[in-house]
């Protein structure tokens, strides 16, 4: 079986998870601090905040903000739009653009929105010049979910460092993980840091105080995870760039329709999901699964189409092609190029029995 994706689990990792493990107590250990402030260096911003999942830091961040209407895409994990909802507002939508990203001209058309939300969906960057652009004039912020993007380059920047503030996940799925659920807020806003890390810790002023400024959550990374990501994070430019070379070998053998975006000049994608469009998703699917191949669609319901929020009745031509029509095959740092060469033999095939989009 030529698997989907695969997480780097070392034994560098395993004794740095077992020496947090034995030296340091569970929660606030020095691995917690170290990971933040070392991410925060990855990311070229001022400050980082742990949490214990992607969500939360989007929750938080939203929260911390005073964001109730942002403007998201309806291709992502429905996390994205969820948070809008758990902090008391309602994610509004535009539809997507030639990246798969959020279409800044859809956006300048949205009514009533008081923040952009958009994703970097699959690692590849949304189109953020002119996201910030449209956010200074209606004077919101822009929280970029960068949960798909870790390392990601647009035009010289890191995704997450181009907004106000940047999130990102570190599940067992992600460019580089824990090895269970975390998530990082980064900001160089020193104000909206504070107010994030204290809706994670139930609203402390710090972790060494008894006073509670506001209400909060519970959402810490745990000593032994951050120990874990802080290892996971030496390698992570390196496991990028074996992304992007797995993405050139694709690229290279198979049919130009059916590709995603891919790199350019001054985008530099990090290739979370390698998700091709093409006419027969589903039959293409259990093919590629009967010859051994794991392979799944990534999203095959746009959010604005799932149970909590179809009542709207809302209509984006493009996610919905792209939901129909995109399939995730094979992509982790250890793929070799015999195994992309297989897979690319398999849907060479699917020319002549199923055709493309």
């Amino acid at each position: 079986m030529i698997i989907l994706e695969k997480p780097v689990i070392n034994r560098e990792m395993i004794d740095a998870a077992i020496y947090s493990l034995e030296n340091e107590f569970p929660l606030f250990g020095e691995s917690v601090a170290k990971f933040e402030e070392e991410f925060a260096k990855f990311c070229n911003v001022d400050h980082a905040v742990s949490t214990a999942s992607g969500t939360d830091a989007l929750l938080f961040s939203l929260l911390a903000l005073g964001v109730k209407m942002p403007v998201t895409t309806p291709c992502s994990y429905i996390a994205t739009a969820n948070v809008a909802h758990l902090a008391g507002g309602k994610a509004l939508f535009a539809d997507i653009d030639s990246t798969n990203n959020i279409d800044p001209e859809k956006i300048a058309k949205t009514r009533k929105f008081d923040a952009v939300l958009p994703v970097h969906l699959h690692g590849y960057p949304a189109k953020m010049d002119d996201i910030m652009e449209i956010a200074e004039k209606n004077n919101v912020p822009v929280i970029e979910d960068a949960c798909q993007a870790h390392g990601a380059i647009y035009r010289g920047k890191r995704a997450g460092s181009i907004g106000h503030v940047g999130c990102f996940s570190f599940n067992p799925v992600k460019n580089m993980t824990v090895c269970s659920q975390g998530g990082m807020a980064v900001t160089n806003d020193e104000k909206l840091a504070k107010k994030i890390r204290m809706l994670a810790d139930s609203g402390r002023e710090s972790i060494y105080s008894h006073e509670h400024r506001i209400i909060g959550y519970s959402s810490r990374l745990s000593s032994a995870a951050a120990a874990i990501g802080r290892v996971q994070l030496k390698y992570l430019d390196g496991w990028n760039e074996k992304r992007r070379e797995a993405a050139g070998e694709y690229a290279g053998m198979l049919d130009k329709r059916i590709l995603p975006p891919l790199e350019t000049k001054e985008i530099k994608p990090v290739y979370n999901k390698f998700a091709i469009k093409i006419s027969k998703r589903n039959e293409t699917k259990e093919y590629l699964l009967n010859n051994n191949v794991q392979c799944d669609a990534h999203y095959p319901i746009p959010i604005h189409m799932q149970e909590p929020y179809k009542k709207q009745k809302l209509e984006f031509r493009n996610a919905e092609k792209f939901s129909k029509t995109t399939l995730s095959i094979p992509m982790h740092p250890e793929i070799t190029k015999k195994e992309i060469k297989e897979v690319s033999a398999l849907l060479a095939d699917l020319d002549i029995v199923f055709g493309i989009s």
